[in-house]
């Protein structure tokens, strides 16, 4: 965790990529998942923020090491572009338009109508800007919300109820400390944060957040102990909005910390947990393995996981260069429920590298081991 801490730590169009091949393909080597078109940048980022507005997939923001990784004294950079997707089997556009500002892992979740973006971090550390993003024509619009009441970076969120959630964090990266804090926002008129009951335990950052029904869950996470120790979580928290009140399920079969999010619900029943990983790597940043392939299924109502698809992989051929081609397992990334598909956009896919490659699996296919 301490690795990963450090290297995470109106429109005109001007330009659209490919990759050859990249558009979706369904092969057994994938073990049922699809290949999306590629972000139209090598290295990728993590930390984006993700969407669907007037029919179109839309990410953008987050970090990456531009150039070389980080053992090479590499710049970490944040990002204010903005991409979209059209249609599956088609190319991400990149838009002239940009963010309000540039920063990534953010606290994001989206409606219908519109993505909300809140804290994250920026060159300077975390941030406590909150704002919501809307099509335009063939643009965006953006409008300033209340900041929250702190700093916060690697904070979780959901929308439930016209309310945007949003769960620990890091209030201080120099601090090393998780917060318990929830904080939540009524999304019409003037309304100002509003302080919901704590997160039960030592709180949390980098967990996954979903919302279903009249209750907010989240899962894994990370927190760090008196000693700075990583102890990365299994646990899973329910928020019943009726009754204001957590409540923790049954754990999940392993620690998941930086998993997509928000988590994709199956069925409205079973939230999918995609990517992230279950402890730290001992070893040199430059000898990172990899992320673990496993993913589950969370059943929300029987609090039982099962095994779900495992990610694909392929080998790394260059160590020393910021970004991986992938596909590959993937941490801090964001995840959206797009025709039909759970869709997981770039992310990091080795200490201090990114990946742009994109996934999709097709919610019409019961996403469990059996297509291993």
């Amino acid at each position: 965790m301490v690795l990963l801490i450090r290297f995470l730590f109106m429109t005109a169009f001007i330009g659209s990529a490919t990759a050859s091949g990249s558009g979706p393909t369904h092969s057994p080597d994938l073990n049922g998942w699809k290949i999306l078109a590629p972000l139209p940048d090598p290295v990728g980022f993590g930390g984006m923020l993700a969407g669907v507005l007037k029919g179109r997939l839309v990410a953008g923001g987050g970090s990456q090491f531009h150039d070389k990784p980080a053992w090479l004294k590499g710049t970490k950079i944040y990002s204010d572009r903005i991409f979209t997707l059209a249609d599956l089997a088609g190319p991400w556009t990149e838009h002239a338009m940009r963010l309000p500002f540039k920063a990534g892992h953010y606290a994001s979740a989206y409606t219908a109508e519109a993505i909300y973006v809140a804290g994250g971090l920026d060159s300077a550390g975390c941030v406590s800007q909150t704002w919501e993003m809307r099509a335009a024509d063939d643009g965006f619009a953006f409008k300033q919300l209340p900041d929250l009441p702190k700093t916060v970076g690697y904070a979780a969120a959901a929308v439930a109820q016209g309310r945007l959630y949003v769960f620990g964090g890091q209030n201080n990266l120099t601090v090393r400390v998780a917060s318990t804090e929830v904080w939540s926002l009524e999304l019409t008129g003037n309304s100002t944060w509003r302080r919901e009951p704590d997160l039960p335990g030592p709180g949390v950052f980098l967990a996954a957040a979903a919302a279903s029904g009249g209750n907010l869950y989240l899962f894994g996470g990370v927190h760090l102990d008196a000693e700075g120790k990583a102890i990365q979580s299994r646990q899973v928290l329910r928020f019943d909005l009726a009754n204001s009140q957590w409540s923790r399920l049954a754990d999940l079969p392993e620690a998941r910390v930086a998993a997509a999010t928000p988590c994709p619900l199956v069925r409205e029943t079973k939230a999918f947990l995609i990517g992230g990983y279950d402890k730290s790597f001992p070893g040199a940043p430059r000898e990172h393995p990899g992320f673990p392939r496993g993913t589950f299924l969370y059943d929300l109502q029987s609090q039982r996981s099962e095994d779900g698809p495992p990610l694909p992989k392929v080998e790394v051929t260059d160590r020393d260069r910021p970004g991986d081609s992938g596909p590959a397992p993937m941490v801090a990334a964001p995840a959206v429920v797009w025709r039909n598909h759970a869709i997981v956009i770039s992310g990091e896919v080795r200490a201090s590298a990114r990946t742009p490659a994109v996934l999709a699996w097709p919610l019409d296919v019961p996403p469990v081991a059996a297509h291993r």
